[in-house]
């Protein structure tokens, strides 16, 4: 079966043989694991009609919650790793002013040890990351998701930066394009700003590259970037270079003939990388927003066999 029919019916399974995995930790090469079940979740995003109307809090994560409940019942199929698509907590279009009521200041894990679940105490407003963790440690999975990041001027999470060299936006805050990464415990693993944005207003270009990495007891270390940032060299070949067998690809992606369809995109960097991708995109049909799956260079060679249907779900066994 070709790969676009794999695609087309929504959920497959791909299995392989015991792979050579990196595994956290001792990260010792050559060890021979069991498979592992990756899951991407294509979501038709619930949007606000009216993204340019700033929103209370309340309401705002009264629209975050009607999508993060979609999420909840993908998160129950039994992946151990589970991607959502950019864009999807929140939806887009927003102006710098009317996504304020969005945002929730996501803590460093390289310098904080946080689990939202056990802890929701913590941070003020944080509502989304709790949801999040929750579900993580409820389905006992790693989850990927992307939603609004504030942080305040100077960029606190990273005392050694120059001031000088990275000016605060004039409203006093750092607005950031952010994916998030669960263990099954539910505390935080990674945290990744977007780098290469796409018109997208309502956020800033992240004062310095982040390259960011997050190790798992099941597959060894994974790579996370974002949508756009597929086409440029950083963070993308910095990231390869970290990180030698899987990517996690968040996107909300335009497809565009000839030569920038998602599923094109996907399948290439992974044949020419020689990577695992495991990418999430929105469905919005009026955008022309479609084209998930688990992309491996060594599809061709591997036998996979149809588990089930269900609309715009891609599950393997890796």
């Amino acid at each position: 079966m070709s790969l676009r029919v794999l695609l087309a019916v929504g959920v497959a399974v791909l299995y392989l043989s015991p792979v050579t995995l990196t595994r956290a930790g001792d990260r010792t090469e050559g060890t021979s694991c069991p498979s592992y079940v990756a899951t991407v979740y294509e979501h038709q995003v619930i949007l606000n009609p009216e993204p340019h109307v700033p929103l209370s809090r309340a309401a705002a994560l009264e629209h975050m919650m009607r999508n993060l409940k979609v999420y909840e019942e993908q998160a129950a199929r039994g992946a151990q790793i589970i991607v959502f698509p950019e864009d999807g907590i929140h939806g887009f279009n927003f102006s710098r002013l009317s996504i304020s009521g969005y945002l929730e200041t996501i803590p460093d894990p390289l310098t904080e040890d946080w689990n939202p679940c056990t802890q929701p105490d913590r941070h003020n407003q944080t509502e989304v990351l709790q949801s999040l963790s929750c579900m993580a440690r409820r389905h006992q999975l790693y989850l990927v998701a992307n939603m609004p990041d504030l942080q305040p001027c100077p960029l606190t999470s990273h005392p050694h930066l120059d001031p000088s060299q990275t000016p605060c936006p004039p409203d006093g805050r750092w607005q950031f394009n952010t994916d998030v990464v669960f263990r099954s415990d539910g505390s935080l693993a990674a945290r990744y700003h977007k780098q290469n944005l796409f018109f997208e207003k309502e956020f800033d270009t992240p004062p310095r590259l982040e390259v960011v990495t997050f190790d798992t007891p099941f597959a060894g270390r994974f790579g996370v970037f974002t949508c756009f940032d597929i086409l440029f060299h950083d963070p993308t070949v910095r990231l390869l270079e970290k990180v030698h067998k899987v990517m996690i690809f968040p996107t909300a992606w335009m497809n565009l003939l000839p030569l920038l369809t998602a599923v094109q995109i996907q399948r290439a960097v992974s044949l020419g990388a020689n990577v695992t991708l495991l990418a999430a995109n929105l469905r919005h049909d009026s955008k022309v927003m479609t084209g998930s799956g688990i992309f491996t260079p060594r599809l061709g060679s591997i036998p996979f066999k149809i588990q089930e249907v269900h609309s715009n779900v891609h599950s393997k066994s890796l």
